[in-house]
């Protein structure tokens, strides 16, 4: 990596200019020909908006894995609301691939920090924009709290094409994924997608359940189904809540078979366990990939969904550890699991009908880093209706927390 530290001048020319400079540095410091071979690449614009020093560095280390695969011009702004109040610095840097062999670069593109503390921190949207790369997707990777009244978050979002959050970062479950659902509902947001690497980690999940569906021979127990537990670790910000994954999963079920919430309250069993009941009546709809599928003319009936927060120490903070649906047909008793292996590698999944055990796929707990998720991302531009739809029955869940 190169960087260049600039002074007080924010002239949008002044900042090109210092990229070329920065970009006859790499090329003039060649070794040989083979080193004079470097690609300065752009294909989108990377908004980042961070509020910890801490959090800045995480950002710039794992920026050169994400740009492997998105070379992109990224605008870093870290922003500290703390007095005294200090102007606007910057600083640009080289993001270089190599090549693993020789050592020689083979692909650069751009790093633009600029931070501010106090007051001139809302000035921050106001030098980062002007420098975005015009014609080019730009994605805005919020790593902070936000409320849709932040006047920082509103001017990056409106100019952004894509919205990147991560709901595991949230430190106030209710409050911030109450802000996402209502996001969807701003003027200023509609015409930006959303995404969220919470419910990325949540795929593989997602289609080992709908597998289920795919049986014929189990689709009149899952239409019997009675009760749905959903067992989760703590969030790291804040042991004693639900974690998001939790809720974004429950909805996400409740959307995809056509559930309501209902209006009966059931009573906490115990501090671990937090329950509610929906309502499932008649649908007419079909869903596929990595979808349930909604059978027509069902019963009315109540569905219990148990929300289970246990201690796990092998497995990450705000994870979901295992996912079971109980059903009742006649005589007939039957469960189908998702849960995490013992050693938290592999996602298994079962139908355990009365004594017989029938297993169904396996698969790899990815653990992708955060700038694998975010590169899928970048990938994407439209919204994820699914998403937004878990998002709304999370809302009516807290609510009903509250």
């Amino acid at each position: 990596m190169m960087q260049i530290q600039l002074g007080k001048t924010l002239d949008v020319e002044v900042v090109e200019g210092q990229l070329a400079e920065l970009w006859k540095q790499i090329t003039g410091a060649a070794k040989s020909e083979e080193d004079v071979a470097v690609m300065r690449a752009r294909v989108a614009n990377l908004l980042v908006f961070v509020t910890t020093d801490a959090r800045c560095q995480e950002v710039h280390e794992l920026l050169l894995e994400l740009t492997a695969s998105h070379p992109s011009r990224v605008l870093l702004m870290r922003g500290l609301d703390e007095t005294p109040d200090i102007d606007i610095a910057m600083e640009l840097e080289s993001l270089c691939q190599t090549d693993k062999r020789t050592g020689a670069r083979r692909l650069c593109c751009e790093e633009i920090t600029l931070k501010a503390q106090g007051s001139f921190v809302d000035e921050l949207p106001s030098a980062a924009l002007p420098l975005l790369v015009s014609d080019l997707a730009t994605f805005l990777w919020w790593r902070a709290p936000f409320t849709n009244a932040d006047k920082i978050f509103t001017k990056l979002v409106r100019a952004s094409d894509r919205l990147v959050i991560d709901s595991a970062d949230f430190a106030d479950t209710a409050r911030d994924l109450g802000e996402v659902n209502q996001l969807f509902a701003e003027t200023h947001a509609r015409r930006t997608g959303v995404s969220d690497l919470n419910w990325a980690r949540l795929t593989f999940w997602r289609g080992l359940l709908a597998d289920f569906y795919d049986v014929p021979a189990y689709q009149p127990l899952l239409d019997a189904l009675a009760t749905v537990r959903i067992d989760y670790v703590g969030p790291e910000h804040a042991p004693e809540s639900v974690a998001p994954q939790a809720l974004l999963f429950a909805g996400w079920l409740a959307g995809r078979l056509g559930w309501q919430l209902s209006d009966e309250q059931l009573p906490n069993e115990g501090n671990t366990t937090t329950p509610f009941t929906f309502r499932r009546g008649a649908a007419d709809a079909s869903h596929r990939g990595s979808s349930p599928i909604v059978s027509e003319g069902l019963e009315d009936r109540n569905i219990k969904l148990e929300l289970n927060r246990v201690a796990r120490a092998a497995h990450k903070p705000g994870r979901l550890v295992q996912v079971e649906l109980h059903s009742s047909h006649g005589r007939n008793e039957a469960s189908f699991i998702v849960t995490r292996s013992a050693d938290n590698v592999h996602l298994l999944a079962e139908a355990r009908l009365g004594p017989t055990t029938q297993r169904g796929r396996v698969l790899p707990v990815r653990n992708r880093s955060a700038a694998q998720l975010l590169s899928r991302e970048m990938e994407i531009l439209c919204n994820d209706q699914i998403y937004q739809e878990a998002i709304a029955t999370a809302a009516l869940l807290i609510e009903r927390l509250r």
